[in-house]
């Protein structure tokens, strides 16, 4: 079993996260849809990315896909925990 996963990034002009992952803007677009699709039709954050990794190309387009779920994750509990701070739980 191979345990390990390389990512290679390159140097552009465009600053953006998916260039730096050699991803192109329409497939960015693509995973984006992807990762919307697959977040709506699971429950976990394990499964979304299961179900996201069956319609992905290689590791650097899956990096690209955990990141942005991770990040979304996280804002989600961040205002979730101000919920609850502001109801006084």
């Amino acid at each position: 079993m191979n345990n390990t996963m390389q990512i290679q990034t390159v140097q552009t002009a465009d600053e953006s996260f998916a260039r730096a992952l050699s991803i192109t803007q329409q497939r960015e677009a693509e995973i984006d849809q992807l990762m919307d699709k697959c977040h709506a039709e699971t429950t976990t954050y394990p499964d979304a990315i299961a179900a996201i990794a069956e319609g992905l190309c290689n590791a650097n387009e899956l990096a690209y896909a955990c990141f942005h779920l991770g990040a979304f994750a996280e804002s989600q509990r961040t205002k979730h925990k101000l919920l609850y701070k502001l109801l006084g739980e």
